[in-house]
């Protein structure tokens, strides 16, 4: 039988497809998570499908077989976009190990914001569990740029470069700049305010932290400068807004919409009290009106703060509708009385203060404008619990047990609202939040039948029910332990890093 021939370019062509299968056949997969329901908000995927990593990237999403260096088998989890906090105060290792075991991939501290900043993202390099960034410290910062305060600058920058960022001698120079909390920003203080503002954007700031009922002196004028600041440079605002109730709140909006700058809320559930759904339906009034502005609330009927802030200066009961009984002293959980109170406010510390409503905090968790932020504590073994138990609580009780939200509206509020909240000020957020081909490999698979908090008001605990966190490509937590020794974290940095 005379064999078929073939024109040479045919050839060739037949090879190269030939070769082309073959490859994609035999592709290997760094890591492979096997028959998992995936889940992304984004685009609505919600189905058993196989998930191949490369590197630090989701490289392949199929429901075909991949093979694998490493393959795990995920039957009966879901496959999600890591957990991205936008507020968290506990930014050690310490604290970065309760929050992988919570599922969380990145943990930012945008209300406050980080002093030094450029030193700290340098400081956190290659020795940090999970994601990391930060906004501009206002309250610092603004404190610098008033008269009679300005020679600090040049000494803190003399003591961390000599002895690093927990140096004791920076600690006295935050007391010592305690004062400023009480006085307002003098009109010619403002042009030095926004040089230090620059500077940090220079550093790779994710905004601007303006947790102004923390500094009651502030003037309207001067806070409304910020914002003003903010629109120029097209960063948001992520305030704690003055006092409590609406007051704080309208004039946070009031700003935004004047200046046009970008506001996010911190914690409506703390701000707002009994009068959430008011603030729930000005943001999402705000939005409608196409004024960028967004919040966020954390599943618990606690606040956290320390005792000495401005929070409980005189007449803190009425602003709070609580008493000395709602406190809880962190260190030794112990309620307060008249006299403790007095005793340790002199002293200094953290305290947790029970003073919210379960029904106040499920219509912030079930408001479609609402994204889940853990207002997450340093680390103590008598901490908030919301430092270790944020997500697993949200998925665990408010969309398993109570039902108040789907699992998927749960995800969004916890992976993607958070992403594309920072993604004009980082574009590398536009591939976190997501579970999508190119996406970074920050992926968190838990059992959505048995995830749960387990931290409680007495002691911090892991929570239970995440099985494998993925960081960067890297397993932090596997089989439901940490891996011990994996830092794969990396910085969250702003667009105008130089």
């Amino acid at each position: 039988m005379k064999l078929p021939t073939f024109p040479r370019q045919d050839l060739v062509l037949l090879f190269c497809f030939f070769f082309l299968f073959t490859f994609i056949d035999a592709q290997t997969y760094d890591i492979v998570f096997e028959g998992g329901r995936v889940m992304d908000p984004e685009t609505g995927l919600d189905a058993i499908r196989n998930v191949g990593i490369i590197g630090d990237r989701v490289a392949e999403i199929s429901s075909e077989t991949l093979n694998g260096k490493q393959v795990v088998n995920v039957a009966g989890l879901v496959v999600a976009p890591g957990f991205i906090d936008p507020h968290v105060h506990g930014q050690t290792n310490e604290a970065h190990r309760y929050q992988a075991r919570d599922g969380v991939t990145t943990a930012l501290e945008l209300e406050g914001g980080i002093p030094y900043l450029r030193q700290w993202l340098a400081s956190k390099e290659g020795n940090t569990i999970v994601n990391y960034g930060a906004t501009i410290p206002h309250g610092l910062l603004r404190a610098l740029a008033m008269e009679g305060y300005q020679h600090y600058i040049d000494e803190a920058q003399k003591i961390v470069k000599s002895e690093g960022l927990e140096s004791p001698r920076l600690a006295k120079i935050r007391i010592n700049l305690g004062k400023s909390s009480y006085q307002a920003l003098a009109e010619n203080d403002i042009e030095k305010m926004r040089e230090l503002l620059d500077q940090e954007l220079a550093a790779g700031a994710l905004g601007i932290g303006v947790p102004v009922g923390y500094y009651p002196g502030a003037s309207h004028g001067e806070i409304y400068r910020v914002y003003e600041f903010a629109a120029e440079k097209d960063v948001i605002i992520f305030s704690h807004t003055r006092g409590f109730g609406m007051p704080g709140i309208q004039e946070a909006i009031a700003n935004a919409t004047a200046s046009g700058a970008s506001l996010h809320i911190v914690h409506a559930n703390s701000l707002s009290l009994g009068e959430i759904q008011v603030t729930l339906d000005m943001v999402a009034s705000a939005q409608r009106q196409g004024l960028d502005v967004t919040t966020e609330v954390y599943p618990y009927t606690a606040a956290s703060t320390s005792l000495e802030s401005a929070i409980f200066d005189e007449g803190w009961q009425e602003k709070l509708g609580i008493s000395y009984g709602d406190i809880q002293w962190e260190a030794t959980g112990e309620r307060l009385t008249k006299e403790t109170f007095e005793s340790y406010r002199k002293e200094g510390g953290v305290v947790i203060i029970h003073m919210m409503k379960p029904e106040w905090i499920q219509k912030g968790i079930a408001h479609p404008v609402t994204m889940i932020g853990s207002d997450g504590m340093p680390y103590a073994p008598g901490a908030h619990p919301r430092t270790a138990g944020t997500y697993s609580r949200l998925l665990g009780r408010y969309v398993r047990e109570q039902g108040v939200i789907s699992l998927m509206e749960a995800l969004r509020k916890i992976t993607l609202m958070p992403a594309q909240r920072l993604q004009g000020i980082c574009p590398g957020m536009l591939r976190k939040g997501r579970v999508q081909v190119g996406s970074d490999a920050d992926i968190t698979v838990f059992d959505p039948e048995t995830i749960i908090d387990r931290a409680d008001f007495k002691e911090l605990r892991f929570s239970e029910g995440v099985r494998y966190v993925l960081v960067n490509g890297t397993f932090v937590v596997s089989e439901g332990e940490l891996v011990e020794g994996a830092m794969p974290g990396r910085a969250v940095i702003g667009k105008y890093r130089k």
